[in-house]
């Protein structure tokens, strides 16, 4: 898989976002896959090869997968992708920029995205497929479930917990020790200083 090809899904903001990153860390990307866009247009200078009928030229064994689709409070579109083309066989790389700070011994799964500025302190674990987004702040023993969306400048201080397939908006805070549970959500800019129950909307 070392000398796999690598290809981007999504042509929008966030894959803007991912090619930037990937190219800084010194990833060669060799298309970007999107139905939207024309064939040989570039992002980035990524030039678009296809839609989704171009994946089924693609063999798992040869080919390493980006996940360049973001998500809002309204569509978790990126998971879904996610979970289609890994049934299928298919890896997707974690997305590191260079000028991410990551503390001793933080745990990354599979597919996860630390962006530009973000910052993850020790013992910090964060899951499958999930997006920590520009400059978040990732305290030390923070756990953040599979398939988050953590959106730029949230703040998540010491012990805190988002549960599986959560979005927190941008600029919130998780005061120590918060949970936050599975398919939450939390509106940008607030102060979280109570447990957020799964598939409750926290915006005070």
């Amino acid at each position: 898989m070392m000398n796999s090809k690598l290809y981007v899904l999504g042509g929008g903001g966030h894959a803007k976002v991912v090619i930037d990153s990937l190219i800084a860390a010194g990833e060669t990307i060799d298309g970007l896959i999107d139905p939207r866009l024309e064939v040989g247009t570039r992002v980035l200078g990524v030039p678009v090869i296809g839609g989704d009928e171009w994946m089924d030229k693609l063999d798992p064994n040869e080919a390493r997968l980006a996940n360049g689709v973001g998500a809002t409070v309204k569509s978790r579109v990126n998971r879904k992708l996610f979970d289609l083309w890994s049934a299928k066989g298919f890896a997707f790389v974690s997305v590191i920029h260079p000028s991410a700070i990551i503390g001793a011994e933080v745990e990354l799964a599979q597919g996860c995205q630390i962006m530009a500025g973000a910052i993850l302190q020790p013992h910090a674990k964060i899951g499958t497929g999930t997006v920590i987004n520009t400059a978040a702040s990732i305290d030390h023993d923070c756990v953040v479930g599979a398939h988050c969306f953590i959106a730029p400048m949230v703040t998540l201080c010491g012990a805190a917990a988002v549960g599986e397939g959560s979005f927190v908006g941008a600029g919130a805070t998780l005061l120590p020790g918060v949970k936050v549970g599975n398919n939450a959500l939390v509106a940008a800019g607030v102060v979280v200083d109570t447990d957020v129950a799964d598939g409750d909307y926290f915006s005070r």
